[in-house]
């Protein structure tokens, strides 16, 4: 469980304004001691950081240590001369970094030939042992595990120089200015001539621990870019690909290497085309390795039962194909940005054509024989023939930014689905609902959801539109629906094989109405919603495809005087960050949380597909697990929960991994909405439905701040504080939904904003963006 950090409370100003009240008034006006305290004062804001200490402070003080390298210059020995420099989260320079802890990576950029892409190519060498050499303090070694070794021997590989193998001065003036003088040389080695015509650069990691800290202080990765042969600093390499922002949209800070690395600029040093790990063979190249570690699973290589991995430090094999990209992996265009202006390369994916870069992903092409090629065999040279930008082959379709486009995805872009109305929406009422699909390529032209194919083929279940109406936007718990536990009425308006029914206005809107009424002891707001998808062959391959579409909702009073909005609490376009296009249910619902919500509730479980015999009940047990929003995605986020789902079919999620940091609640949320609720407005989470699932009083529940909590801290000692704090797992639910031990809940009083454990601030909400 987190640890909690309690925080030294303001002093009060109060004192202060006696005081001064007693100067303007005299002392006897303001004797005695008979009156009532005041109330406490508000803190006054804080004042500036004072001046830093003569000499700087010192290294272990910061929070956050900010590296730059300032310039560089080659003395005749061509061994560069680096000046850095160090400062605090404030600003204020950093004194007593020990040369012990900081290291440095020399490399050049080689052009690319013969088809070729340009690279890095590391300066700083070693040479790795086969099958390893034991990383001291050990004497001995071994892989682990032994029939991951691949490798055929040793394998030349980038490194970073430790400080203490060149010369590492701090400045007498002890000013936050530091020299290293490198070790290794420009000149001389073998297999790297001199070549002062090339772009050089030169990074920095710093590890803190053991010397100056008990743990590392985060520290960005500097790197200074520069031509030798003029000395002058250049601001684009010349192979700027992908930068930190994008990586970081799901990794929140991409941190590897025992937290010491976080800068891309600085891993494409080491990560080069001349650099291998010995024990499985395979190149650890960005350009490579990247593309095999986001395909994991996916890999033709592992899909024919083989095994992708790289043994890291300690010789320990880190499987990637177990990896499950969460999103397409044709979205080329989610790492590659060609609108950013900090990677002006980007579009080197679809301009530099190579075996390298594409057998990453299409790893069972064999490029001598041409086998799953089509049986073209090439070379580097000739991919550009086929697949470089200027290519008419077939068309241009075999270019790469059109040979991934995502079928489904550019079909999508001719609907759009629009809730115009809904009337009687009340207690007792069976409500109508008004609506259109359209075509946004095609100005907006209205579609026949009874006749356009798209909304017709029924007969598999191919197209499907609902309208969803659910209650109360305070918390759903959709009573009187007919569908239960706590589903909304569903509305279905295609007509014939589809079995459904709405009416054609005549002006590109239809109307559905429920059969089902509103219960007349509904009360608040309702929630309607619009979901579904049109069926269209996408890819052309004679087989309709399910189209994913944006839902949408609208909210309506039942008895609020104006209609009330659920709480949005999470963004869409943070779920997407990951994701790309969030589409589940068969590509019914997609992109919109909060129609997932009106299913996704605090009465929902799982329970009617744990039927007896299947194979979800074999795979996960007859006990029903909650799908409610605020529990079942924190959970699956934590690799805590297994669902059964469609078909009685079982989706364990025990092994997700999330690839951000799962402490930083504004991965999806958004600021703010991670506090702990009201637990007398936000309802228990039911995980055991009673045997009589239209009613709530047989179940069993958690109060709504432990179920959110317990989803991640799902340990016993976590249980245990939640309980002593007025957390219930064993609460019931009352005819209305709502709990009777949900009220004693005591969270806000430690986790609220600016208290002692604010979320926030035991989380590091904010604080993970070192680089």
């Amino acid at each position: 469980m987190t640890s909690l950090t309690v925080r030294q409370p303001g002093r009060s100003a109060r004192p202060w304004l006696l005081l001064l009240a007693c100067a303007a008034f005299g002392l006897a006006a303001c004797s005695g001691n008979n009156g009532k305290s005041g109330p406490e004062g508000s803190p006054g804001p804080g004042g500036p950081p004072g001046p830093s200490p003569e000499g700087g402070l010192p290294v272990s003080s910061a929070k956050v240590i900010k590296a730059s390298i300032v310039g560089v210059t080659v003395p005749d020995d061509g061994k560069p001369v680096l000046e850095v420099r160090l400062a605090n989260e404030l600003g204020s320079p950093l004194s007593g970094l020990p040369a012990g802890n900081i290291r440095f990576v020399l490399a050049r950029l080689e052009p690319g030939n013969n088809g070729k892409s340009s690279t890095w190519h590391a300066i700083t060498r070693t040479t790795e042992a086969f099958p390893c050499a034991p990383v001291p303090p050990a004497t001995t070694c071994a892989p682990t595990p032994a029939d991951r070794v691949t490798g055929t021997g040793p394998r030349n590989q980038a490194t970073a120089e430790k400080g203490t193998a060149g010369t590492w001065t701090e400045s007498s003036g002890k000013n936050g200015v530091y020299t290293y003088k490198f070790a290794q040389s420009l000149n001389g080695i073998s297999d790297i001539p001199s070549d002062p015509n090339l772009v050089h650069r030169v990074g920095l990691e710093i590890r803190t621990s053991p010397n100056v800290t008990p743990t590392n202080i985060p520290a960005n990765n500097a790197v200074f870019t520069w031509l030798p042969a003029t000395g002058n600093a250049v601001a684009q390499s010349g192979r700027e690909i992908v930068d930190n922002d994008t990586c970081n949209a799901c990794h929140d800070n991409l941190a590897v290497h025992g937290d010491a690395r976080f800068d891309l600029q600085y891993c494409a040093m080491c990560h080069e085309s001349y650099s291998f790990d010995a024990q499985s063979g395979n190149t650890i190249d960005l350009k490579v390795m990247i593309h095999k570690i986001h395909s994991g699973e996916t890999l033709p290589s592992v899909e024919a039962g083989g095994f992708y991995g790289i043994f890291g430090f300690g010789n320990r094999f880190t499987d990637f194909g177990e990896v499950v990209y969460p999103q397409d992996l044709r979205n080329c265009q989610t790492c590659h940005q060609e609108s950013d202006t900090d990677t002006p390369q980007a579009s080197n994916y679809r301009i530099t054509v190579n075996t390298e870069a594409c057998g990453a992903c299409h790893d069972n092409v064999n490029w001598t024989t041409g086998a799953n090629h089509g049986g073209v065999a090439a070379t580097d040279e000739q991919c550009e023939t086929c697949h470089g930008p200027n290519s008419t082959i077939e068309g241009g379709n075999l270019r790469p930014q059109v040979a991934h486009l995502i079928p489904g995805q550019e079909a999508a872009r001719k609907f759009a689905f629009t809730i115009v109305s809904a009337t009687n929406v009340g207690p007792g009422l069976n409500p109508s609902v008004t609506f259109k699909v359209t075509d946004p390529t095609n100005g907006n032209a209205a579609y026949n959801i009874h006749t356009d194919a798209p909304f017709t083929q029924c007969a598999d279940g191919s197209s499907r539109l609902s309208i969803n109406v659910a209650w109360s936007t305070t918390d759903y718990t959709n009573f009187g629906s007919g569908k239960n536990p706590g589903q909304p009425i569903q509305l279905n308006p295609l007509l014939n094989a589809c079995g459904g029914s709405s009416v054609n206005n005549g002006d590109g809107t239809f109307t559905v109405t429920s059969t089902v009424a509103i219960p007349a002891s509904a009360t608040g707001s309702a929630g309607i919603g619009m979901e579904g998808h049109p069926a269209v062959d996408a890819d052309g391959n004679g087989t309709v495809d399910r189209i994913a579409v944006t839902n949408v909702q609208i909210y309506k009073p039942i008895t609020d005087s104006t209609a009330v909005a659920r709480r949005a609490v999470v963004n869409t376009a943070r779920c997407d960050e990951c994701h790309k296009q969030l589409s589940l249910h068969g590509n019914n619902r997609t992109d919109n949380p909060q129609v997932c919500a009106m299913c996704h509730n605090p009465n929902a479980t799982d329970v009617n597909r744990r039927v007896a015999g299947s194979a979800c009940v074999a795979a996960l047990g007859a006990d029903d697990e909650s799908i409610d929003l605020k529990y079942m995605v924190h959970a699956i986020h934590a690799g805590n929960t297994g669902i059964c789902g469609y078909g009685n079919s079982a989706n364990p999620f025990f092994d997700v991994r999330y690839p951000g940091k799962l402490n930083n609640c504004q991965g999806c949320h958004n600021a703010g909405t991670y506090y702990p609720v009201d637990p007398t407005k936000v309802l228990a989470t039911t995980f055991d439905a009673g045997a009589d699932l239209a009613i709530a009083t047989d179940d069993r529940a958690v109060t709504p701040n432990s179920a959110v909590c317990s989803s991640c801290h799902s340990g016993s000692l976590a249980k245990t504080h939640m309980e002593q704090n007025g957390g219930s797992f064993n609460a019931t639910k009352n005819v209305d939904g709502t709990s009777n031990e949900a009220a004693l809940e005591t969270c806000q009083t430690c986790h609220g904003a600016d208290r002692a454990a604010d979320v926030k601030v035991v989380h590091k909400v904010g604080e993970f963006q070192y680089n």
